[in-house]
């Protein structure tokens, strides 16, 4: 069974980076916004447990455990047919039909990394950045890569937020709103429209003497969406799950309810129609992915950084890619923090270019999926709904 849901926070929100925090070695933990997909993954498993099983201790030493439920959630060293497949930040409509069972929502995508704005003046110019033959300049750039340059005598620096429906639509269909700004006005939201970050101080206790303990001062970062803001998922995999219900999200295990909804989804017809004309596309990431060889597929070829999936073949010409993001957690069954992993973030930008197949052939293998790879010590993180990607024209 296929679920759309819409999370809302009833409270404030910790998503605690992956740098330690323990008594006497950090004072302040930071949050991360938007958090991975595999905290509303965890999420959702864990409701799925204290709903149908309750026994954690049982499930700790993998006793006990009812078959249907296991069949979707696992065991403690895997998962099971659970899977998340979409994880983006979403607002609810403000017209919304009267009547209807679902919520009406629009899905929010992060800011993609090749966009740059005008740097000093307001209201901003977003312009993208494209791959250039020729580059005058000499780098240490992989040999065959090329650089990302915008022939523009203005200065720019790195966009931020994110993208509404028709801004997204706007960007994989590769159609500017003018020459001089590649988006609407309406189309971006600035992280202050979304979230705000609210600082909390606290001391650690000493539970023996009931008292403080001497140099323990910490703080903590929260995150408090704004109202209507949350987050939407789709999952697959399951029939045990409620199509509403209250959920523990994040860090201190903070209440959410979800119910399902529903969103407009992206159209293909003039990303296929740019596609077939350029024999171009470029590949955007809206969730973290993991890769064995750091920020490239192991589907391309090192030397020749050409790649082969399905029916298609084609050359990597460039990449816009974010600084690695750690991701790693915390083992509630072993009860110590699980390794962190270098993923490449959301946002980040591959530039390709067909050498053999057709548009067909890249849209079936690439768009709406999964390209994320597995480790020993991370296994199935697709399932987790990391590496989704977004097939857009250039």
């Amino acid at each position: 069974m296929k679920l759309k849901i819409f999370i809302e926070p009833l409270d404030i929100l910790l998503f605690r980076e992956s740098k330690p925090f323990s008594g006497g070695e950090s004072h302040f933990a930071r949050s991360v916004f938007p958090p991975p997909p595999s905290t509303i993954y965890a999420a959702i498993r864990s409701y799925l447990l204290s709903l149908q099983f309750g026994r954690f201790e049982a499930f700790k030493k993998d006793k006990d455990i009812p078959k249907t439920l296991a069949e979707e959630i696992g065991f403690p060293e895997n998962l099971g047919t659970l899977e998340l497949s979409r994880m983006l930040l979403a607002q609810k409509k403000e017209l919304v039909r009267h009547n209807a069972n679902n919520i009406e929502i629009e899905l929010l995508y992060p800011i993609p990394f090749d966009v740059v704005r005008t740097k000093g003046s307001k209201p901003f110019q977003h312009l993208l950045l494209k791959p250039v033959e020729n580059f005058p300049v000499y780098t240490n750039l992989l040999k065959g890569l090329r650089h990302l340059w915008l022939k523009e005598d203005l200065h720019f620096e790195a966009g931020t937020g994110w993208l509404n429906q028709k801004g997204m639509q706007r960007y994989l269909d590769a159609e500017p709103y003018q020459n001089d700004s590649f988006f609407a006005p309406e189309e971006l939201l600035s992280g202050e429209l979304l979230f705000k970050r609210e600082e909390r101080t606290g001391i650690a206790r000493d539970r023996q003497s009931r008292s403080v303990r001497q140099g323990l001062l910490y703080s903590i970062e929260y995150i408090r969406l704004k109202k209507g803001v949350g987050f939407f998922a789709e999952i697959k995999g399951t029939n045990l799950l409620p199509k509403a219900g209250l959920i523990n999200l994040g860090g201190d295990r903070r209440p959410a309810t979800y119910a399902p909804a529903d969103s407009s989804d992206l159209l293909a017809d003039k990303i296929r129609a740019k596609i077939e004309e350029t024999k171009r596309f470029k590949l955007f990431l809206i969730s973290p992915a993991l890769f064995e060889n750091g920020w490239r597929p192991k589907w391309v070829n090192p030397q020749t950084l050409e790649g082969i999936l399905g029916n298609v073949r084609f050359r990597l010409l460039a990449a816009s890619i974010g600084k690695s993001i750690g991701i790693g957690g915390f083992d509630l069954v072993k009860q110590h923090p699980k390794p962190i992993h270098r993923f490449v973030p959301a946002g980040s930008v591959y530039f390709f270019e067909i050498l053999e197949g057709d548009v067909n052939s890249v849209m079936e293998e690439l768009h709406w999926k999964s390209i994320s790879e597995d480790l020993p010590s991370f296994p199935e993180t697709s399932k987790q709904g990391f590496g989704y990607s977004l097939v857009g024209g250039w």
